[in-house]
């Protein structure tokens, strides 16, 4: 398998000690049913001074035995473009027309990162009142109760200290404010049928 190294200037986060993974978007566990576009690996960048940031969320939360499970980070363009598509050809469209499903994301500048929190000795996900990429109302932050909710708010304080901008309608996804250029670089192979070109991306 062609395993690709980060742009300069990023980290693989699969080297960072103390993080969790699932990632959907390299398996058949999402919303589309297979992986997507640019997955031909499992992988995990992100910005550097943002992976630096999420070490110091680690850190602070393993003082109460918990960790952190990164669903996803940087995401090729392709894969952005795949979701879009999903969503129309499924009826959803109207995830695109509320901006739940965006044709351009700071994920693909690797500045954002979906996360929950795990229990750091059994690695298990716990219950946030909610799953991972639900767009239906137990997406909004508000949208759980009791522990669901408490964990939510933890999650959100934890990464705001560390300089990430919480998402107002996604508990999972965490923004960072420094951006960079979007790319379309995949993890692992190049797929010959589904690679849009850079020059794509809109500005």
């Amino acid at each position: 398998m062609d395993l690709r190294l980060p742009p300069a200037g990023w980290v693989d986060l699969l080297e960072v000690p103390g993080l969790r993974f699932d990632l959907r978007y390299a398996s058949n566990d999402n919303v589309t049913g297979r992986p997507l576009p640019g997955y031909g690996a499992a992988g995990a960048w992100l910005r550097a001074d943002a992976a630096t940031a999420l070490a110091r969320v680690t850190q602070s939360l393993a003082a109460d035995g918990w960790g952190v499970t990164v669903f996803d980070a940087y995401r090729p363009y392709r894969a952005t473009l795949a979701l879009v598509r999903w969503a129309e050809a499924t009826g959803r469209g109207d995830l695109v027309a509320r901006g739940l499903l965006a044709r351009r994301s700071e994920h693909n500048a690797a500045a954002a990162v979906d996360v929950a929190l795990c229990d750091l000795q059994t690695r298990a996900l716990l219950d946030h009142g909610g799953a991972f990429d639900d767009f239906g109302p137990t997406a909004h932050p508000l949208g759980a109760s009791g522990s669901g909710r408490a964990l939510r708010q933890r999650l959100a304080a934890e990464f705001e200290r560390a300089g990430f901008v919480p998402s107002t309608t996604e508990w999972w996804h965490m923004g960072w404010p420094q951006r960079g250029e979007p790319l379309d670089i995949p993890y692992g192979a190049e797929e010959a049928d589904d690679a849009p070109a850079r020059a794509a991306i809109p500005a």
